[in-house]
């Protein structure tokens, strides 16, 4: 399994920072779509946490992800918030409405990863990747406002 890059997995860090504990956020960054962040689950692995990262718009009264990925999220920092190479964070799932696009990488059953194509897994940490630099570079972290829940 491939995990995100340095630089990914702190800018996923700090967003999961500004959750403050609670289970979502939402961040507003005007022309861009909110970003919404959620942890969805927990899983045996490592103590890990399910994470989902999303774009949403609505049609027709439905809410669209353009696009969501789910992750696993190991977080073994301990005091240390600044130790990202303690961090792991792996992408699971992918799914963008418009286009009818779903795709899990990994399976699991019971909270336990059962399979994992590694071809699929490996693309979508690529996208990950770039995703998360583009959240970087339209401002979300600088700019946007928090919307309260």
């Amino acid at each position: 399994m491939k995990a995100l890059n340095q630089f990914s997995t702190k800018i996923f860090c700090e967003l999961l920072d500004r959750m403050q504990g609670k289970q979502h956020l939402k961040i507003i960054n005007e022309p861009f779509m909110p970003l919404t962040i959620e942890r969805i689950g927990n899983i045996y692995w490592e103590n890990g946490q399910l994470v989902s990262l999303c774009h949403y718009y609505q049609q027709n009264g439905d809410l669209m992800q353009d696009p969501e990925m789910c992750f696993v999220f190991v977080d073994q920092r301990e005091k240390d918030k600044t130790a990202y190479e303690k961090v792991m964070i792996v992408p699971y799932l992918y799914q963008q409405a418009n286009l009818g696009i779903y795709q899990e990488s990994m399976l699991f059953k019971n909270d336990v990863v059962v399979h994992c194509d590694t071809d699929l897994q490996a693309e979508q940490t690529n996208f990950a990747n770039q995703w998360l630099q583009n959240i970087v570079e339209q401002g979300f972290l600088k700019n946007g406002q928090i919307q309260p829940s």
